[in-house]
């Protein structure tokens, strides 16, 4: 096993590749969407991503969303992700950016949006692990 992949991303239980994203789900209620070169975030590729977890049974999970470089979320998601009355499957949303553009839009995310479940942007899948072990529910 490769020593520097984060111990909370190393028992993957499912994984698909939309063309678009790579959907994982690891051990622990890790839920791991890698964001493709170029694609860009739109409410059908979140829908693709809830159909996946509920191939898998369902339930709240700590999101990553690891964004390549010029991937984007278009607008709409973005304020449906911010709602208190959607994202019924998420705990928490670590957003890891590739770039310094990235950075300032996902930022401006935060900041105006005012995401309802918590949310921090990270540069690393290691940095965005380590705020997930730090703010995992008890069992």
């Amino acid at each position: 096993m490769d020593v520097t992949v984060p111990i909370y991303l190393r028992a993957v239980l499912a994984e698909k590749d939309i063309g678009s994203a790579i959907f994982k789900i690891y051990e622990g209620g890790i839920y791991h969407v890698e964001i493709k070169r170029g694609q860009k975030v739109t409410m059908d590729f979140v829908m693709q991503g809830y159909q996946f977890l509920d191939e898998f049974g369902g339930g709240e999970f700590y999101n990553i969303y690891e964004f390549s470089s010029f991937s984007d979320v278009e607008p709409e998601v973005r304020d449906w992700a911010a709602s208190p009355t959607n994202n019924s499957y998420t705990i928490a949303d670590a957003i890891v950016i590739s770039s310094f553009p990235q950075k300032i839009l996902a930022d401006f995310y935060v900041r105006f949006n005012k995401p309802f479940k918590p949310t921090k942007v990270f540069t690393s899948v290691h940095s965005a692990c380590e705020w997930i072990r730090s703010i995992e529910k008890e069992p």
